[in-house]
């Protein structure tokens, strides 16, 4: 009996994969490295404080991260995302802002108009990506461009600022130790989950980015699926760039600026396969807080911010590299 104990044990020994194990949790135990070496760099990177700063900044560009994520799982992108949030920092600030400009409408309004804004963005991409099969890469170049040049126009070249405590609240405000972008942000992971893991739209998302003419063939409405994802990513932006402009209580044309790549980066870090089919919420979440770690921790090093634009860069470019090893798709 001891001896075929021992066996069974040998055996599993033998047959651990540490290869498979890594490719599995690599993101994981590289999370927790960088954890432990900021930690030990600098010990008040561990602080409550620290953390909870971590996140409050993480929430934002998180919420962003998932919206674009749901496009990178079907095999689209979304380049505009960066002058998405700034338009609907724009245009919601404008809303409730009482200085030059500003209606000065009350705080639920201006969440109203940044919702719509960003909704209606990516509604007009979605289609044109969907109906017209112009590449995503193409059209969503194109949406970055005229959603900047419409942040210059309605903001007339300027900041914007003077909002209301009110529309300010669930930027900067905590319900006890937790700030509300956080609480938001867990609202919206856990929805996020449910659809693609629980509704239909979620496995034709996976479908859609496996293979869209097998989608196709299996009787799936592919333009409604591209569509309906675009718009859920606008929906999301739209919450992302409301609280934003709550949380450092203006909004500017160069608002957001670059943040598309942190957003497409944080999925691929992650684990989403920028060739689509591959991902799930979980991923978006974990590559996100590492990003935001590596950021944060770069500041407490005091690095010098132009050497954080080539330390991104240099992450996306391994993060796919690392994509395209471990899905053996070109």
């Amino acid at each position: 009996m001891a001896d075929n104990v021992t066996g069974t044990m040998s055996q599993r020994i033998k047959t651990f994969d540490y290869r498979q194990f890594i490719r599995d949790h690599g993101i994981l135990i590289g999370f927790f490295f960088i954890v432990l070496l900021l930690s030990i760099a600098r010990p008040n990177f561990l602080r409550v404080s620290n953390l909870i700063t971590v996140l409050r900044q993480v929430s934002c560009i998180g919420i962003a991260t998932i919206g674009i994520g749901f496009l990178i799982i079907m095999n689209c992108i979304d380049l505009g995302l960066g002058s998405t949030l700034a338009l609907v920092g724009i245009l919601a600030g404008l809303s409730v802002s009482s200085g030059a400009y500003g209606l000065n409408l009350p705080a639920g309004v201006g969440f109203l108009v940044g919702i719509v804004t960003a909704s209606l963005v990516a509604l007009f991409a979605g289609s044109i990506i969907a109906k017209a099969r112009i590449p995503a890469f193409i059209v969503t170049m194109g949406t970055m461009s005229i959603g900047r040049g419409l942040a210059l126009i309605f903001a007339h070249g300027m900041p914007v600022a003077n909002f209301p405590d009110s529309f300010n609240f669930f930027g900067t405000a905590s319900l006890g130790p937790v700030p509300w972008p956080v609480i938001i942000y867990a609202i919206v992971i856990i929805i996020a989950w449910y659809i693609l893991n629980k509704r239909p739209l979620g496995r034709h998302i996976y479908a859609v980015g496996s293979n869209e003419e097998a989608a196709r063939a299996a009787g799936i409405n592919v333009d409604l699926v591209k569509i309906k994802a675009y718009l859920i990513e606008g929906v999301l932006l739209g919450v992302a760039g409301t609280i934003f402009a709550g949380r450092i209580k203006s909004a500017a044309p160069t608002f957001a600026s670059g943040y598309e790549l942190d957003a497409i980066a944080g999925c691929i870090i992650g684990g989403v396969s920028f060739s689509g089919g591959i991902g799930n919420i979980s991923d978006m979440v974990i590559g996100a807080l590492l990003l935001g770690v590596i950021n944060n921790g770069m500041d407490l090093l005091e690095v010098n911010a132009f050497y954080k634009q080539v330390v991104k860069g240099a992450i996306i470019i391994i993060a796919v590299l690392i994509d395209r090893k471990r899905t053996g798709r070109a």
